[in-house]
């Protein structure tokens, strides 16, 4: 799996590199086991806006995802970047979900109708 971490009008420490870094990985790793981890591809990016209606900084974090069949992508904007970075990871978990599920529901009426489709020849 590779993690590219990409800031725009913002320094990258290495202490949020790795922090992003991990969160990102725990995000992926309940989901990883049944794809080639090499083939996965992920961007995060993240970035500070000034918002004209707000007093303070407003930090925007993002990730897309690539190597699945579907190209995945998540955003959280928040006040605090590293509260940006966890609520992104939660919407990352729920994406990957969903798309986990979706696919199983296929197989599923899939094999319902396959089932049926024996029973009817007996």
């Amino acid at each position: 799996m590779n993690i590219k971490i990409k800031g725009v009008e913002i320094e990258i420490t290495e202490a949020l590199q790795n922090y992003a870094g991990k969160r990102m990985s725990e995000a992926l790793e309940k989901f990883i086991n049944s794809f080639n981890e090499k083939n996965i591809f992920v961007e995060v990016e993240l970035s500070k806006t000034n918002n004209r209606q707000s007093n303070g900084e407003i930090y925007k974090s993002s990730v897309r995802i690539t190597g699945f069949k579907k190209k995945i992508f998540a955003e959280s904007i928040k006040d605090d970047l590293y509260a940006s970075i966890d609520e992104l990871k939660d919407k990352l978990e729920e994406n990957i979900s969903e798309m986990k599920d979706k696919k199983r529901t296929l197989s599923h009426k899939m094999a319902l109708n396959f089932k049926k489709l024996f029973k009817k020849e007996e």
